[in-house]
């Protein structure tokens, strides 16, 4: 019995060892198969010839599940992506695209001044798709290109319309005589064209325009994009551009009131405006007022009229009626007096020098006393070159910047030897003016570096005077100084060195801009652009 149950149990061990070898030989076999799969082709085992041509034959169909079930095929790893550099072909051809698109808000600055809304106007029938049309359009915008009596900045606007802008800056006399001037000038200029471009006259091409001023929102996108511009002034000046007739100019009733000394308008009744505005009277600038009419507002009670007089002398041939400029001399408001000299400083009128000599001695402003030796310097009467000796050496740095200029006005080169003690002035503008005066004279290198040295004065005044003396000259030596010390300008003197710029004749004259562009922080570089823009120097 013992012997029966022995051989069962070894019976059994072994049909146990048998399994569990089963088992691995499966493993093995399976382990074998993945291990065939995850090789490349090129590395299989080649396939056994059975003296039968398989080539043709319709490969087995694979289940379902096999074929979810079976392992993916490792792709061969490629090189990792190079990236691109910036500054190449692509980087501009993208940023081509992104400026296709209107760029988002960076920044904002008011602006004050005066904004004429210039429309363009054609027929509907002659509106439509196509070269011709185009060809009309570049044909009348070319009359804009130019240029007129006075600067100002120029943006697209809706339709075929353009927005001129003529903001306070310290190259205007006056931001809203220049823009009556301008858009008189602009209607003039198109009734002209039209009398000779047959292309225009029979398109019956018509132009309006619209003028407001006050407070208005500059809204910068970005380095290439145009700002847009928001506020009551601008949506006014469209407005008024919109009820316009043709070749007319409609203001509204600031500007009416502030103009009334040397225009004539045209009232019309109130009219309903765009939303939300109510309805308002409007006013048609008709033209300049009579020379008697104009002169007659010298005595006005209002000191803003008797300063456009003054203002207008500047422009209009009113010679023969010097009296009444000369009265505004004496006048009791300040503003009014130093408008009337700076008409003389422009005018260069004769007719004022015995009462300015008069005046002279008893005037205690020193922003008055300046004022008149820039007009005796203008003037050009050497007999006041003893009285201005004296000024050389008065308290106020205003006036012995006046008078170094004047002496060199009146004397020229014998002037050195009075201006000298000027070289070392405890105030920097008015050694900036002195080190120029003796480097156009000497063109010793000493004056041109003490001129480079005041770029980077801690005295704001000194650097815009050095930049100033150092832009006249009109030499690419002094254009390469100004740019290298442009960076370390506040942003309101490097708008003024901009400005300032545009204005030079210099073969250098982009690559100065650009290298500006270059060297500048984020916050001046529309203003670069801008610049570029008005000096001409792209289309």
């Amino acid at each position: 019995m013992n012997s029966i149950l022995m051989i069962v149990i070894a019976v059994v061990i072994l049909l146990l060892v048998f399994v569990m070898f089963s088992l691995d030989d499966q493993e093995e076999e399976m382990d074998f198969l993945q291990e065939e799969n995850d090789k490349p082709v090129a590395e299989s085992e080649p396939v056994k010839k059975t003296g039968k041509d398989t080539s043709s034959e319709k490969p087995p169909e694979i289940s379902r599940t096999a074929a979810e079930n079976a392992a993916p095929v490792r792709p061969i790893k490629a090189e990792p992506v190079k990236l691109q550099e910036t500054g190449g072909e692509e980087d501009l051809r993208m940023r081509i695209m992104l400026d296709q698109s209107l760029p988002l808000p960076t920044s904002s600055e008011e602006v004050k001044g005066v904004v004429a809304a210039v429309q363009i106007r054609f027929p509907e029938d002659i509106i439509s798709p196509g070269d011709s049309f185009l060809k009309l359009i570049s044909r009348a915008e070319s009359l804009f290109e130019k240029e007129f009596s006075f600067p100002f900045s120029c943006y697209q606007s809706a339709q075929l319309d353009r927005v001129w802008f003529f903001d306070k800056d310290e190259n205007r006399d006056d931001e809203l005589f220049e823009a009556l001037v301008v858009a008189f000038e602009v209607v003039s200029r198109f009734k002209k064209a039209l009398e000779s471009d047959s292309a225009l006259r029979d398109a019956k091409a018509r132009i309006a325009v619209g003028l407001s001023q006050g407070t208005m929102l500059k809204v910068k996108r970005g380095l290439s994009a145009e700002p847009s511009w928001i506020g009551k002034p601008v949506y006014m000046a469209e407005t008024l551009a919109e009820a316009a007739g043709d070749f007319s100019i409609y203001v509204d009733e600031q500007i009416h009131k502030a103009a009334l000394p040397l225009f004539d308008f045209r009232e019309w009744k109130p009219i309903k405006m765009r939303s939300p505005l109510p309805a308002l009277p409007l006013y048609e600038l008709v033209g300049w007022n009579k020379p008697q009419e104009i002169a007659a507002y010298a005595s006005d009670k209002e000191p803003f009229s008797r300063r456009a007089v003054a203002i207008a002398y500047r422009y209009l041939e009113l010679d023969d009626m010097i009296k009444p400029l000369l009265e505004l001399l004496t006048d009791s408001d300040e503003k009014v007096a130093l408008e009337a000299l700076e008409t003389i400083k422009v005018i260069g009128s004769d007719q004022a020098l015995g009462l300015l000599k008069r005046i002279f001695p008893e005037a205690q402003e020193a922003d008055f006393r300046s004022a008149i030796i820039d007009a005796f310097a203008s003037i050009g009467k050497t007999e006041v070159v003893p009285v201005i000796l004296g000024s050389t050496k008065e308290g106020s740095w205003k006036v012995r910047l006046s008078a170094a200029r004047a002496l060199y006005a009146l004397s020229g080169k014998d002037s050195l030897r009075h201006l000298e003690h000027l070289l070392e002035d405890s105030d920097g503008a008015v050694r900036a003016c002195v080190n120029s005066i003796f480097y156009r004279e000497t063109a010793k290198s000493q004056y041109l570096e003490a001129l480079a040295d005041l770029l980077h004065d801690l005295s704001v005044r000194a650097r815009k005077a050095a930049a100033d003396e150092l832009l006249s000259m009109e030499s690419d030596e002094n254009l390469k100084l100004v740019v290298d010390g442009f960076a370390d300008q506040e942003y309101e003197l490097q708008k003024y060195i901009l400005r300032k710029l545009e204005t030079r004749k210099s073969k250098i004259l982009y690559q100065c801009f650009l290298t500006i562009f270059k060297i500048s922080g984020e916050k001046i570089r529309p203003r670069v652009v801008e610049a570029v823009r008005r000096a001409g120097l792209v289309s």
